[in-house]
């Protein structure tokens, strides 16, 4: 099996005029990048990534793919999608395997495994082999541009829904706003329901371990991104002082990256994102790494490719989602999501 053909489609969306928002950015959305790969035997496989800000970014990926990455890809063969991915890292290395080319190698990454789960006609856990039946789930609601009242119910919405687990945002200009929020959620949760927080790279060392200490004694159980992701030494200071788990990860990129993080002890709970990551591949390597330091594995962002992956980790801890439409095909049981059973990536 040859891929014939890569196709990409950019889609742009106009902002929202009700964006959410963290300590760091308004994240009004901007669109997203398709990246569907087509083969000499009719099986094709897609992967996406989106945007949260950003306008122009769709489309300078697309350009990124089309240009750079595509002639990459036609030709080989899904089956040696490690060797594509490994391809993608060198030719990007000029400029550096970051930033939009990770993004790139992300989608086509995903579209290659995609392509071939739907070839065997199993989902890719089958490729990987699965450790999890049901993935546990916490719902991310707490953006800091809902007032008290909104996200009071939101956060009583979600335990309404079945879920065990909610993170909301904090660092606010004070920690006393940051604990009244906190006081907030926790009124509109219950005692039984955890309750996780992310600060999004807006504080300095020594505020995160400030806010980290007042965080711990009002029983938070991770604290996520309290400094710039990229502060290894600032991170390995937390982690050594604090008594909650530090949590980071969404915005590393490589394994290798991850790597410096788990050899230093700075980091207790990691949180690969698939794009910056660099698709399945990376994940999964990232993901078992980890699991070689006894440090667990919460994904950011959901969906199937996540599940997937999930399914295959050992030290699989927390999907990250949001409030599950009724409508949708992931479905909460007590505290629980399932895991795809479609042929790739699909439901």
């Amino acid at each position: 099996m040859k891929v014939t053909e890569l196709e990409v489609s950019v889609q742009r969306r106009p902002p929202s005029p009700d964006p959410i928002r963290d300590a760091l950015q308004t994240l009004g959305g901007a669109g997203s990048v398709q990246v569907a790969v087509h083969t000499d035997e009719g099986v094709s496989g897609t992967g996406e990534v989106g945007f949260g800000r950003i306008a122009g970014a769709p489309d300078a990926l697309g350009a990124l793919v089309e240009h750079e990455l595509r002639p990459l890809v036609l030709g080989s063969d899904p089956a040696w999608v490690r060797q594509t991915h490994e391809a993608m890292l060198r030719e990007t290395e000029y400029h550096g395997s970051f930033g939009l080319a990770m993004f790139g190698i992300a989608a086509i990454d995903t579209a290659l495994w995609d392509c071939l789960g739907k070839a065997l006609g199993v989902p890719c856990w089958k490729l990987w082999g699965r450790v999890h039946e049901r993935i546990p789930a916490y719902a991310m609601v707490g953006w800091l541009n809902y007032p008290d009242g909104e996200f009071a119910r939101i956060c009583a919405e979600a335990v309404e829904q079945g879920f065990h687990a909610v993170k909301v945002k904090v660092g606010y200009p004070t920690l006393a706003e940051d604990v009244r929020r906190i006081e907030v959620a926790r009124r509109a949760l219950g005692d039984d329901v955890r309750l996780m927080v992310d600060a999004n790279q807006s504080l300095t060392t020594a505020e995160a371990l400030r806010r980290g200490r007042a965080f711990q004694e009002l029983g938070c159980y991770w604290w996520e991104e309290p400094i710039p992701a990229d502060d290894l030494d600032g991170y390995a200071e937390l982690a050594d002082a604090l008594d909650i788990p530090l949590a980071t990860g969404e915005n590393l990129y490589t394994r290798h990256d991850f790597a410096r993080f788990l050899r230093r002890g700075a980091v207790d709970i990691i949180q690969p994102d698939l794009r910056r990551g660099g698709g399945p591949t990376a994940l999964l390597d990232v993901g078992h790494l980890a699991h070689a330091f006894r440090i667990p594995y919460a994904s950011h962002g959901g969906g199937p490719v996540q599940l997937n992956l999930m399914a295959c980790l050992p030290n699989a801890l927390y999907l990250e989602t949001g409030r599950i439409s009724a409508d949708s095909p992931m479905k909460l049981e007590d505290g629980t999501v399932n895991v795809p059973e479609g042929p790739g990536f699909s439901w």
